[in-house]
Parts: structure tokens; sequence; C-alpha cells
């Protein structure tokens, strides 16, 4: 009988289906993060989970010679603190990434670069 329970919890704690990709940070190496677009926060007993709820960045500070991490996140991923671990979920395929990055300046096609005015 406890072993049906023990089972019962595992099923209820799995997540819906499998993730395409994922980051595992470990919290005391972080100092902040940043959010910028829309989420709910729900807690939980060893943490919280943030499901995102628009297209948007996410920048993690670290404590440790000034270094951050930062990631595009797509409606439907999560951020979920579980004890020392932070796992940033990515429900997408890599391509749907790929199509969100801004460009820059310095990555336009040669017939951009050619058509420009030259900077005085």
């Amino acid at each position: 009988m406890a072993e049906e329970n023990a089972m019962d919890e595992m099923i209820e704690s799995a997540d819906q289906g499998p993730s395409e990709s994922g980051i595992v940070l470990n919290v005391e190496q972080m100092q902040t993060m940043e959010i910028e677009q829309r989420f709910n926060k729900v807690s939980s007993e060893n943490g919280w989970t943030i499901q995102i709820l628009d297209t948007g960045r996410v920048t993690v500070n670290f404590i440790t010679s000034m270094r951050k991490f930062e990631t595009t996140l797509i409606e439907g991923d999560a951020i979920i603190r579980d004890g020392n671990e932070i796992f940033i979920v990515k429900n997408q395929t890599e391509d749907a990434y790929r199509k969100q990055r801004g460009s820059s300046s310095l990555a336009r096609t040669r017939e951009q670069l050619l058509s420009s005015d030259p900077v005085v």
C-alpha cells in the first residue's frame, strides 16, 4: 500500500510531457534573475514554479566573477525552483527560439552593409 501511494505521488509530480531542452542552475551561485515578460508564480513545498506567459528574455546574474546568463523563453516555458536547483524548462523546438532572437547591427547582410550610409 505504501508503495502505491509513493508511486501515485511520483506520477502527480511528473511533468505533462518531455521538454525540448532545459538548463539547471545552482541557487547558491545566483545573485538575481530578471524576467522581462509576464509570468505566473506558484509556490510549492520546496520552492516555486514560474510559468512564462509572453515571449521575452530571462537574465540570471551570478555572484562570482560578474558572470551572467541570458536566454529567450516563449509562452508555456517554465522556471522551476526545487530546493537548491533552478530548472529553466524550454518546451519548444530550438527553431522557435532562433526566430525570437533580435538582430544586431553587427549581423547585417552584405547588401545591407553596402547600402547603408557610412558613419562619420
